[in-house]
C-alpha cells in the first residue's frame, strides 16, 4: 500500500515550514553523499562505507566498544560514536530509501508540525529518531554494521499520527499483483497495517538487528512505540483540541500560535 495523501484538514494559510525544512535538510545531505560517493541509486563503494561508518550508527562503538572487527580486519570506532545516533537520521543508502522516507515525512508531518508548532515539532522528531537508533542498539549490541535513515525519526511521526488522527482518511494506491486501485482508508487501518506487516512480521522472520535488504525493523518499531507515547501525552493534555467531523477551524483547536 503506497499512500499518496491525507485527508486531513488544516487552517488557511498554513504552511508546515519545519517539514519542509526537514526535507530541504534531507535532500541536500543525500547530494552530499552522491558527490562523496559518487554514486546515486545505491550507496555501496568503499567510499561510501567510510562515510557511514564515520557517521551512522554503529551499535558496537555506541554500545562502548573501542574498535570493531571488519572482514576480520580491527578498526578503532570514530571518536564522536555517539553523534551518530543524531547524524544518522539525516543520511540515507540511496535515492529509493530516501524517496520513500521523505514521501512519508510530506504526508504526515504537516499535521503533527501544526499541533505541536515547529520548534517543539523539530525537537520531538530528533527525540524520536535518537530513541528508535538506541532501540536498534539495544537488539544488536555487537553489531559492527551503521544504521542510517531518517525512517526511525518518521515512524514516531506515524505513531503520533496515529494516535492524533485515527480518522483522518489516507489516500492509498493499493497494488495487487498485475491490479491497483485508489481506496481511502483511515489511519486507524492504514498505520497499524504499516505496523504490522512492514516491520513485526518481517522482525520476527528474520530475527533481531537488521532484517532482509538491510532495514533495522527494530527501529521503526521503537520509533512508532515512542511516537504513540508522545501523541497519547499530547492528547491527554490538549484533549478539548480533538473533535473530529467537522471543517470548523475553531473546533480543531486552530490557534496562531500553533503556526
Amino acid at each position: 500500500m503506497l499512500p499518496i495523501r491525507d485527508e486531513n484538514p488544516k487552517p488557511p494559510g498554513f504552511k508546515p515550514k519545519m517539514t519542509y525544512a526537514l526535507i530541504a535538510v534531507n535532500v541536500i545531505v543525500f547530494f552530499f553523499e552522491v558527490a562523496y560517493t559518487g554514486q546515486f541509486f545505491e550507496f555501496s563503494n568503499q567510499r561510501a562505507a567510510t562515510l557511514f561508518y564515520n557517521w551512522g550508527a554503529v551499535p558496537a562503538c555506541i554500545a562502548g566498544e573501542s574498535s570493531i572487527s571488519i572482514e576480520s580486519i580491527r578498526v578503532s570506532c570514530p571518536d564522536m560514536s555517539l553523534f551518530g545516533l543524531l547524524v544518522s537520521t539525516f543520511l540515507h543508502g540511496g535515492i529509493m530509501h530516501l524517496g520513500g522516507n521523505m514521501l512519508f515525512l510530506w504526508i504526515f508531518g504537516d499535521n503533527i508540525e501544526l499541533k505541536f508548532g515547529r520548534l517543539k515539532y523539530l525537537g520531538i522528531y530528533l527525540m524520536w529518531g535518537i530513541v528508535a537508533g538506541l532501540v536498534h542498539i539495544v537488539g544488536d549490541l555487537n553489531s559492527p554494521i551503521p544504521a542510517v535513515g531518517a525512517s526511525g525519526a518518521i515512524s514516531g511521526v506515524l505513531g503520533a499520527y496515529l494516535i492524533m488522527f485515527p480518522r483522518a482518511k489516507i489516500m492509498t494506491l493499493v497494488i495487487m499483483g498485475f491490479f491497483t486501485r485508489m481506496s481511502h482508508i483511515p489511519a486507524k487501518w492504514f498505520l497499524p497495517f504499516w505496523l504490522v506487516f512492514q516491520n513485526l512480521l518481517p522482525l520476527f522472520v528474520g530475527g533481531f538487528g537488521f532484517g532482509a535488504g538491510g532495514v533495522a525493523y527494530l527501529a521503526h518499531i521503537g520509533g512508532f512505540v515512542i511516537g504513540l507515547a508522545t501523541g497519547f501525552l499530547y492528547k491527554k493534555m490538549h484533549g478539548s483540541e480533538f473533535t473530529y467531523g467537522t471543517r470548523n477551524p475553531s473546533r480543531y483547536g486552530w490557534k496562531r500560535d500553533d503556526y
